[in-house]
């Protein structure tokens, strides 16, 4: 009997272990799928965490090129908006429930290259778009909001200087909250060791870009020196 109830205990144990590893793979109803790079990803969709087992799945925008990553927002209840690059230029689609996804455009097409389109959506109908943007070994940040109107017409974030894109990508990172504010942040061109960062408000635009130290983990404290022996 003591064998029998403790063969009991352990396949409880082992239930339990198995339901919260199964658990800690989902993320929390209601919680934007964005953690990682601050976008919100729809039906799993675009390479971000799982969305959870109830949201609506939508498609890949069409003519999405073969290497390129698409990134999704909810742009409201029924809609949604996707960036991607191609052929050297930021394109956006607009996608809605009822009519699937509208025809993509390119946000600008001038001389340059863009690269790492960041998109971020208050999920009320505004979304921010920002990209790097090369001319020889020049690099700046541009962007495009986007509301009832459509897409802004792109502009450069002032003082902003990204440092140079390498394989690993130094993508800038933003974040709009509920009222349409975005902030956003990226690895210093003047200093490695900083990162820049700016705030859009609406009416007001971006402020400039202001330089601060790269957060890094508190050096551990040296241990005291051994007491003289007695």
């Amino acid at each position: 009997m003591k064998f029998k109830g403790v063969a009991t205990l352990i396949a409880l144990a082992a239930t339990a272990l198995l339901g919260a590893c199964h658990d800690a793979r989902l993320p929390a109803q209601g919680s934007a799928a964005s953690e990682g790079n601050h976008t919100a990803v729809l039906g799993g969709f675009g390479g971000g965490p799982q969305a959870p087992s109830d949201a609506q799945a939508i498609p890949p925008p069409p003519g999405v090129p073969r290497l390129a990553r698409a990134q999704l927002v909810p742009s409201g209840p029924d809609a949604a908006l996707a960036v991607w690059l191609q052929d050297g230029n930021v394109v956006a689609a607009s996608y809605t429930k009822a009519g699937g996804w509208g025809p993509s455009q390119a946000l600008e097409e001038i001389f340059g290259d863009d690269s790492d389109p960041q998109l971020a959506s208050n999920g009320q109908g505004t979304a921010m778009a920002v990209w790097r943007h090369t001319v020889g070994s020049i690099q700046s940040l541009r962007y495009s909001r986007f509301d009832s109107s459509g897409w802004s017409v792109p502009d450069v974030m002032p003082g902003a200087l990204p440092q140079p894109r390498t394989e690993r990508g130094a993508a800038p990172r933003i974040r709009m909250d509920a009222q349409g504010q975005v902030l956003a942040e990226w690895t210093s061109g003047f200093d490695p060791s900083q990162t820049q960062s700016a705030r859009y408000v609406p009416g007001q635009g971006w402020s400039p870009a202001a330089s601060a130290l790269a957060s890094a983990a508190p050096a551990s404290p040296a241990p005291p020196p051994p007491s003289p022996a007695r």
